[in-house]
């Protein structure tokens, strides 16, 4: 039983590690879509815009 419990948890440990994340969804990815998004659909232009990166 404790064979299982061990493979189990590698497995979990393994997939859960083994890809990384999608640029979107991090923090750095987050702030550039909604500043590109706040030119494209918000009416701001890139000038009116605090840019930070």
């Amino acid at each position: 039983m404790k064979k299982y419990a061990v493979v189990i948890l590698a497995l979990i440990f393994i997939s859960a590690c083994s890809m990384p994340k999608p640029y979107y969804k991090t923090a750095k990815g987050k702030k550039k879509q909604k500043y590109y998004n706040e030119i494209q659909f918000g009416g701001k232009s890139a000038s009116e815009m605090k840019r930070k990166y």
